[in-house]
């Protein structure tokens, strides 16, 4: 009897990350391998074209990563290519992960352990609509949907038995926490917030809700998104060719768009005050020179996110907690997929028991032989050693015959 091979096997063998993210490297460097939606979606276009069984692409503020059902060098070098970057760049600050140890570090990213800061569910959303992209062009197979829901599954449970999301604390929430401690008098003050997409919204909303005492006002490359902003949000609209006077103007700049390059310079300054100004994009926004200005603290995301190392403190009793649902839900999604590594198997064994039956039995054994393969699917999920226990199965089998004639 020859044993049929499974893709599901396979597949938890082969699924692979490639990434690079905060803990390696500084945003001037994730910032080289970020990647635009434009350049993931031509990624995984790629990836479809190399016959990868599935793909996805995450990038955010601390992390780029790439998923794949591939050899990691394949996963690299569209890394690579899609970035301008080198392999050897990749090598100095990247890491790889594989198989359960890879399906591991994606449960983590999801539940918030591996955020920057610890507990931030910022990152659930995105792991949604990067899922989301990757399914719509097709690049998710059945095992990477699995794991995926799997992801969703655990970080659902670690935010509901844990209070390792306790409290309001994110990057978009750590800037209003800055603005209250480096701002003592925040009536009337004028912010300017510079990018509205989906970060820069979760941005104005808590401007909105913690900062109902400022003047708001919204600036987007494409003008129609900081209209609708601001109309949104109950502030001023900011045609973007007017950019430059906005920023002279504010006391609170906050920079979050996805220009990939400066956009904020130090030539828009030129009226003497005090200002404070967050950098949150990855790539940066503001150029570093605008610190020359007399009055202007310039904060980028990763001094942002260390400033709150007191609150996530909090947090790092619940980490124990969290990583124990990580290793139950792994134990789960190794034993379904054992079980659809076994099916086919116990398919094949069932079919050959039924023409045996038909060669030496003249009685009709179906539920001798439902019972059989129902015990060697249970022994299948504890053991490897298939063509023993295959043996022992059919050795039961015929037992049970024998036991019966007469």
């Amino acid at each position: 009897m020859s044993f049929p091979i499974s893709t599901y096997n396979s597949s938890l063998n082969d699924f692979c990350i490639v990434g690079i993210n905060y803990r390696k490297s500084d945003m001037n460097i994730r910032g080289k391998f970020s990647l635009s939606a434009e350049q993931s979606e031509l990624l995984l276009k790629e990836s479809i074209a190399k016959k990868i069984a599935g793909c996805m692409v995450l990038s955010t503020c601390n992390r780029t990563e790439i998923y794949g059902l591939s050899d990691q060098q394949e996963l690299i070098q569209l890394f690579c290519l899609n970035t301008s970057c080198s392999e050897k760049d990749f090598l100095d600050h990247g890491y790889v992960h594989r198989g359960l140890e890879a399906i591991g570090h994606l449960f983590k990213v999801a539940s918030g352990l591996d955020s920057q800061i610890v507990g931030d569910y910022e990152i659930l959303s995105q792991i949604k609509h990067a899922a989301k992209t990757a399914k719509e062009l097709g690049c998710v197979n059945s095992f990477m949907e699995r794991a995926i829901n799997y992801a969703l599954q655990v970080s659902k449970e670690i935010k509901t038995k844990t209070k390792l999301s306790s409290g309001t604390v994110s990057v978009s929430y750590a800037a209003i926490e800055i603005i209250k401690e480096k701002i003592e008098e925040l009536g009337g003050k004028k912010i300017l917030l510079v990018g509205t997409g989906k970060f820069g919204n979760q941005i104005a909303k808590n401007l909105k809700d913690y900062l109902p005492g400022t003047h708001v006002s919204f600036a987007n490359r494409t003008n129609k998104k900081a209209l609708q902003l601001a109309e949104l949000y109950h502030g001023e609209y900011i045609s973007y060719e007017n950019i430059n006077m906005a920023c002279n103007d504010a006391d609170i700049i906050i920079a979050s768009s996805a220009a990939g390059s400066y956009t904020i310079h130090p030539s828009f300054f030129f009226t003497g005050k005090t200002r404070l100004i967050l950098d949150l994009a990855v790539p940066q926004n503001v150029d570093p020179d605008v610190v020359k200005i007399p009055g202007t603290t310039l904060l980028n995301v990763d001094e942002v996110s260390r400033i709150l190392d007191k609150t996530i403190s909090l947090r790092q009793s619940e980490i124990p907690k969290a990583l124990e649902i990580i290793d139950d839900t792994l134990s789960s999604l190794e034993q379904w997929h054992r079980q659809q590594f076994n099916n086919p198997l116990l398919v094949l064994v069932k079919s050959q028991l039924f023409q045996l039956n038909e060669i030496y039995f003249d009685e009709m054994n179906g539920d001798k032989i439902h019972k059989t393969i129902a015990t060697l699917a249970i022994q299948l999920k504890h053991k490897n050693n298939k063509g023993c226990l295959c043996i022992n199965a059919l050795n039961s089998y015929l037992q049970m015959n024998y036991e019966t004639t007469p």
